[in-house]
């Protein structure tokens, strides 16, 4: 029986630190680290994905905080079912649970179900944000890459002939872009 243990940060910015101070001071000396975002699936980290092949029957997979499995609930309780069929224990250090009781998995589901309701509440309030700024009249999105004397210019080259691809390649930007200044003057 081996003990594992994986910890991940979202960002470069982040540090993994205390996740690895947590899981030695429990004594799982083989640990994994990766920086991931949370809301990618658990299959899709490299890291992780290679851990998981590694993991066999009687191992346990320790993590410091439940959040840096995962975000998303059915993600997460698939990757925790998979686990339990496999025999590997999950045990999550912030929390007291193992995976391998019955009260642990069903406090883990509450837990996860927690999770995903906060992550959406975090979405509908960035698109609540998002609406209130276009309301205001602030533009969202990257800033247009042509100038409208660009795009006026554009549409002059094509009326008289100039091919998408040269226009393309005289304002270093895409032919779709191309093609949609030119719709544009056509509407």
């Amino acid at each position: 029986m081996a003990r594992y243990g994986y910890a991940r940060v979202s960002t470069e910015a982040q540090t993994t630190d205390p996740q690895i101070l947590a899981l030695k001071n429990e004594g799982v000396e083989n640990i994994v680290v990766e920086t991931v975002s949370g809301s990618v699936p658990a299959h899709s980290r490299p890291a992780l994905s290679a851990l998981l092949k590694r993991l066999t029957s009687g191992d346990s997979l320790t993590i410091a905080k439940l959040d840096r499995l995962g975000r998303d609930t059915v993600d997460v309780l698939e990757l925790v079912r998979m686990l339990d069929q496999r025999n590997i224990r999950l045990r999550i250090l912030n929390l007291g649970i193992e995976t391998g009781t019955s009260n642990g998995r069903l406090f883990l589901t509450i837990l996860m179900a927690m999770a995903e309701f906060e992550r959406e509440l975090i979405r509908e309030r960035t698109q609540a944000g998002i609406a209130a700024a276009r309301a205001a009249g602030k533009r969202i999105g990257r800033p247009p890459c042509l100038t409208s004397t660009q795009r006026r210019y554009i549409q002059k080259m094509a009326q008289e002939g100039a091919s998408l691809r040269t226009i393309a390649a005289v304002f270093r930007v895409g032919r779709t872009t191309v093609h949609r200044v030119v719709q544009e003057a056509s509407l």
